[in-house]
This record gives structure tokens, sequence and C-alpha cells, in this order.
């Protein structure tokens, strides 16, 4: 009899865990993170009108916070940045302090009123990554946003949560076990997403038997920020230098369960991080470099051979044979970061006169058809033809006027050849290289064609030649 009841005991035992199960715990989902395109907070501030006015680029904050406002500072706005003012769109040019930058376009009518909205929207795509933990078939899963309960889903940036954003894509990626059917995006307090409140709801419904320790990705919004939630602003208790934390939470569900009420089979939270992004400022300086180089004597410039050696100083022709052709080069090389490129000209004080002096001199050349100046080339191949002038060869500059090799009006394309714009002679100086953008060692070789006949009165000739490089900044 007491063996009997030994086991009646066992049975009854047996039969009341049959009518009372358990309840099992929910396991976590593991290596849960939400990778976001960008952690930078987005801004919500104020117009202070005292520094703000119609027609005008310089915009002012409040300095001091009022709901839903608590951005009270330039140091998370940006060059670059597209703001909305008032009710219109700009791009920010400039930071001047911490209380007030400058726009574009100007501020248009009532952009100026005071306390009106400043709201930079920040549109980061999410990456939620994770693994599973039990294989459920034909479940679905839920990512959970944080949003702001004090401001609803207007589409401007909230201090203490995601703004929905009128309409979010969601997208999984189709693994062994799962695939995935077009993504659901409800705002918090919408149908089917209210509990827990506060949260805005992203779901995705899979079709497969499911597996465990399959890594699970979601996307939310885009990386062109179009469909995508906003990322908060400011917060109410923010530290700036300090990020904001946010709550995600990532749910498994089986097929059919209710997820505002029904316990998920699988869960786990993650945390985000929003915070300013880093201003990182530099000064580059406007620079602008002419090198002039010397050319040695039985190089080939200007499809001629040059006779004599030029330093960076002296075009030294020495003693001058009658009506032959002596042939001198210079390199000429341009640097700089002007935006707007440069403009490299040459000029003479005067022909090339007897001990310096205006007259007796060596005329500027004519060419062989009379019909060069320094704005209009000519062949210039004849030794009579006396005279001083030079030539052009581009090395690697953007713009050159002339070659020697180029054929038009009176030159053939065998050695054109211009003068030298005589200052004394009120003639402006002509550009022999230039650039539209900057300037990474642009170079042009000048060479120097002197010739003279019997008539001409013996002596020594001088004159200068003045380089100028010109930046556009």
């Amino acid at each position: 009899m007491k063996l009997f009841a030994i086991y009646g005991f066992v049975v009854l035992c047996l039969l009341a865990t049959l009518f009372h199960p358990r309840t099992i715990d929910s396991a976590n989902l593991t290596s849960v993170k939400d990778t976001l395109q960008t952690s930078r907070l987005s801004a919500n501030a104020r117009v202070d009108y005292t520094g703000t006015a119609v027609g005008g680029s310089n915009v002012r904050l409040k300095t001091s916070s009022s709901s839903p406002s608590y951005t009270i500072t330039t140091n998370n706005i940006n060059q670059g940045d597209s703001l909305t003012i008032g009710t219109h769109s700009y791009t920010v040019i400039g930071i001047n302090d911490s209380s007030n930058f400058t726009v574009t376009p100007v501020i248009a009518s009532g952009d100026d009123t005071d306390n009106g909205p400043i709201y930079l929207k920040i549109r980061p795509q999410h990456v939620v990554t994770f693994h599973t933990a039990t294989a459920v078939p034909d479940g679905f899963f839920q990512v959970l946003l944080p949003s702001d309960p004090s401001t609803g889903n207007d589409g401007k940036p909230d201090p203490d949560g995601y703004d929905f954003n009128t309409t979010v894509d969601v997208a999984a990626t189709n693994v062994t076990g799962y695939t995935f059917v077009t993504g659901v995006a409800t705002p918090s307090a919408g149908t089917g997403c209210t509990s827990p409140s506060n949260y805005h709801c992203f779901e995705v419904h899979y079709s497969g038997s499911g597996a465990i320790g399959t890594t699970i990705t979601i996307t939310i919004g885009n990386t062109s920020g179009t469909n995508t939630p906003i990322a908060p602003a400011t917060g109410t208790s923010h530290t700036e230098g300090t990020a904001d934390t946010y709550p995600v939470l990532v749910k498994n569900f089986s097929a059919g369960s209710n997820p505002n009420s029904a316990s998920p089979v699988d869960k786990t939270t993650a945390e985000v991080a929003h915070i300013e992004s880093v201003r990182v400022t530099a000064t580059v300086l406007p620079t602008i470099s002419l090198t002039i180089t010397g050319v040695a004597a039985g190089q080939t410039r200007c499809g001629v051979t040059t006779d004599v050696t030029t330093t960076a100083l002296a075009v030294p022709f020495g003693t001058m044979s009658l009506n032959t052709f002596k042939n001198a080069a210079h390199l000429l090389t341009v640097n700089t970061n002007a935006s707007g490129g440069y403009a490299l000209t040459a000029s003479e004080n005067q022909p090339l006169g007897k001990d310096g002096n205006l007259t007796p001199n060596i005329p500027d050349t004519l060419g062989n058809n009379t019909t060069e100046s320094e704005s209009v080339s000519d062949e210039w191949t004849t030794p009579t033809v006396n005279g001083f002038g030079f030539s052009l060869q581009n090395v690697n500059a953007s713009t050159v006027p002339f070659q020697y090799t180029t054929a038009t009006g009176t030159c053939t394309g065998t050695f054109c050849s211009r003068q030298f714009a005589n200052i004394n002679g009120s003639e402006t100086p002509q550009t022999i290289s230039s650039s539209t953008t900057v300037a990474n060692a642009e170079a042009v070789d000048v060479c120097y064609r002197l010739g003279v006949g019997a008539t001409q009165a013996a002596g020594d000739y001088e004159n200068q030649i003045t380089y100028t490089a010109t930046g556009t900044f």
C-alpha cells in the first residue's frame, strides 16, 4: 500500500506538469547592433531677430532654450548644411561665431520672425543586424526606435527621439530559412504600434523554417535620406560633446502574433548614440609662385637649337654676327591655389637700347611679312629680317595665346613669333599662359630670337623683360 501511494503521487505530479506547464522565457538575440549612416544630431533652434534681417545673409539663433528648441549654439551647424529657416530652405556658407552664421540665398520675408524655427534635419539610414536565437517558422521581426511623445510626427527634428518623417522604407536581406516580404513601417501610436508606447515600429515578415545563429540584416531608410526617420535633435538634458543614447528594441515573433500584446519568442535591446559633428577647420593661405629657369645651349626649344645658356636672371646673347639668328630660352613655371586660376603676362621696358638708353636701339621685329606686333603673330624665319622677338612652346599650361607652330594669318607655323609689349610705348602687357582653375606647376617655354644687320650701331644693348603672374582668388 505504501508503494502504491508513492506511485500515485508521482503520476499526480506528472499530470500537474501537463496541465500547468512552466513559462519558458524568451532568449536573447545576439550580436545586435544598429549601425547608423551618421551619428550626428539634428538641430532644432530659434531665430533671434536682433541679428537676422530680411535681405541679409546673417542669421542669429537664440542662445537660450525653449521647448522644443534646445539647440542654442552653432556647434552642430556646418558650412554646406541645408537648413529650414522659417518656411524656406537655405545653405550655410559660413560660421561666424557660436550664435551667428551666414546663408544663401538672403533671408526671405517672414523668415526673420523672432523665435521662428531653424531646423537641421539629419536622416541617417539604420542598418540593424543580429543573430537569431531560435528557429521560428514563418514569423516576423520587429525593430522599435524611440519617438518623442511631446512633439508628435510632424517632419521636424524632435529633442528626445526620432521623428517618423511621414514615410519610411524598410527591407530585410533574404538568407537561408528566411524569405522576406516588403517591410512595414508604422509611426508611434499608429495601427498596430501602440505597445510599448513612444516607439516607432518597423516590421519585416518572412516565410521559411527559420534557423539558429543566422545573421539577419534589416535596413530602415535610405542612404539618400529619402523615406528615412529624422535623427533626434539636441535633447532637453543634452551636454555638448557628450552623446545622447537611445534604446533600439529588436524582437522575433511567431506567425500570427499581435506584437502589441503577445510575448516575443526572442528579443534584445541595443543602444545607439547621437552627438554633434566635429567641425575641423584649417586655413590655407592664398599662394602663387613664378619660377624662371635657365635653359642651356644646345637644347631644342620652339623647334630650334638654343645658341646660348640662360640663367634665371639673364639672357646673354653675347657678340652678334650680322644677319644671323641667335636663339635662347627660359622655362617659366606657375603654381597657385587661386580658385579662379592665374594669368602670366610679359612685357619689356623698351626695345633693346644701346647702353640701356632709348636710342639707338635694336627694334622689335616685324616678322617676314611686317605684320608682327605684341598681339599678332608673324612667321620669322628670314635672318635678314632683323630685330628682337619671342615665341612660345607650351609644356603643360592650360592655355597659351599662340605657339611657334600655330599657323594663323601670315604665320605658316614654322616659327611664329611676336614682339614683347613695349611699356615705354604705352603697350599693355600680354598674356603668355593662363588657367581658370588652380595650377600645379604649369609651365611654358619662352624662346627668344635676336638678329642684327650691318647698319646697327656698334655697342652693348640691353632691356628688361618683366614676367608677372597674377592669381584670381
